[in-house]
């Protein structure tokens, strides 16, 4: 009897405990995430990259890829916040309307309690990149990159022209803006004929950025750290009408940079940099993935000095919706793609941007060098003095900026196509922004 009780009360034993035990594995119920991405070839190997290791490791969690064009990434961005269908984790920067817009929208989740439990996610990067996306103490974004601005050049026309390269060193007062027109002037060639002629530089920045090489600024300080654009300082700024009177002089008087309907003629057959039809380029660091292609040598140099120059720092976050039904799964996702040892370190080496974590930074160095025929010191140098002159960029500091770019950007085109003269533009401009609504 005391045996048939005993295996009775084993068996019943066994069951409770299979029962919890099926409970405890079926705790964690299946979620499905949803990840907002741009449509780059590139990177989109990275991305099923990361959603097929991710999963493996995580076998409740599935991710589903939302693919949309760059161009249209503010207006269907906005369109699902207002719906409330906004993705699980996503990228704030990557329209023309950044953080700041999204974040006066609410559609952030502050992601300082996780950072909190999990403070080796955030240690290796550098303050003042995390810095850029916190407000009032608290973090809404993990960055995953951290891109300067350079000036790229055509090493085989400065060669057939006998000009020297320009430097890496971002100190060098030698190459001041006056150095810059004089080597700019050297390589434009068929000057007037636009079917055949080879420009000495084209600068991709806008407006406002080209402000900032002088030490000049459309808006005032305070604007970058509220999100507000307040008191504009375009006209109370005296460095702002030198710094556009300076890039309208490369235009029409020293006629080595296009105008607006030659930009257009330059780049019928693609990038005017990579048909070898500019010789010298302003753009941001993605130049030194994007120009990989070209079919000559190039090499990249530090912007004119100017007492007061700052650059523009391109430094994109991954972000996690403020409405999101699971935001700890949420945040094992962006933990995953940005360990420095996984995603983040597998990000860098797809698509060749500089890595936002300091431990990177050394094997991003080496990976360049090779790849682009640079060395390594030289690198260094370019990458330090982005770090002493860089600023966050303006369209992901100042909210509403694509309503501010398209408004800037219209009476600029006047400016540069010689309509109206850069006092008479500023002066446009100045009156435009202030009657727009950006409340």
């Amino acid at each position: 009897m005391r045996t048939r009780m005993t295996l009775i009360l084993f068996v019943v034993i066994s069951l409770l405990v299979g029962c919890t035990s099926n409970e405890s594995s079926s705790s964690e119920k299946d979620v499905t995430l949803t990840w907002l991405v741009r449509s780059d070839p590139v990177v989109m190997k990275w991305h099923e990259k990361m959603i097929e290791e991710f999963e493996k490791e995580n076998k409740n969690i599935k991710v589903k890829l939302q693919v949309i064009p760059t161009e249209e990434y503010d207006q269907r961005v906005q369109t699902m916040i207002a719906s409330g269908n906004i993705p699980d984790v996503w990228s704030s920067n990557w329209g023309i309307a950044g953080f700041a817009t999204y974040h006066s929208l609410g559609a952030l989740l502050d992601l300082s309690p996780f950072v909190k439990s999990d403070p080796n996610v955030t240690d290796g990067i550098k303050s003042e990149l995390l810095d850029l996306y916190t407000v009032d103490g608290k973090l809404y974004g993990i960055p995953m990159q951290s891109i300067g601005s350079f000036l790229f050049y055509n090493k085989e026309l400065f060669d057939k022209e006998g000009v020297e390269y320009p430097p890496v060193d971002w100190d060098d007062k030698s190459w001041d803006w006056d150095k810059f027109i004089k080597v700019a002037s050297e390589l434009t060639e068929n000057s007037g004929d636009v079917s055949n002629q080879t420009f000495g530089v084209m600068n991709n920045l806008s407006a406002n950025r080209q402000t900032w090489l002088f030490g000049g600024d459309f808006f005032n300080e305070k604007a970058y750290k509220t999100g507000e654009v307040g008191e504009p300082e375009i006209l109370t700024n005296p460095l702002n009408q030198k710094a556009i009177q300076a890039n309208v002089d490369l235009i029409h008087k020293y006629k080595v940079s296009p105008n607006p309907s030659q930009v257009e003629a330059v780049s019928a057959l693609g990038d005017p940099f990579m048909s070898g039809r500019v010789a010298m380029t302003f753009t941001g660091g993605w130049g030194l993935w994007t120009y990989q292609p070209a079919e000559f040598e190039w090499g990249v140099a530090a912007l004119p000095y100017n007492e007061g120059r700052k650059v523009p720092l391109y430094v994109d976050p991954w972000n996690i919706s403020a409405k999101t039904k699971y935001p700890e799964e949420a945040w094992k996702f962006v933990k995953f793609i940005t360990d420095p040892q996984g995603g983040a370190k597998s990000f860098m080496e797809t698509t060749s941007a500089p890595p936002a974590q300091i431990e990177l930074e050394d094997e991003w160095y080496a990976m360049m060098s090779k790849k682009l025929n640079i060395p390594t010191e030289d690198l260094q140098k370019l990458n330090d003095g982005v770090s002493k002159y860089g600023r966050g960029a303006d369209n992901h500091l100042i909210t509403k900026f694509s309503t501010i770019r398209t408004t800037m950007d219209q009476t600029m085109t006047s400016v540069y196509s010689g309509k109206k003269t850069v006092e008479e533009g500023l002066k446009e401009f100045d009156k435009n922004l202030r009657s727009l609504d950006l409340n």
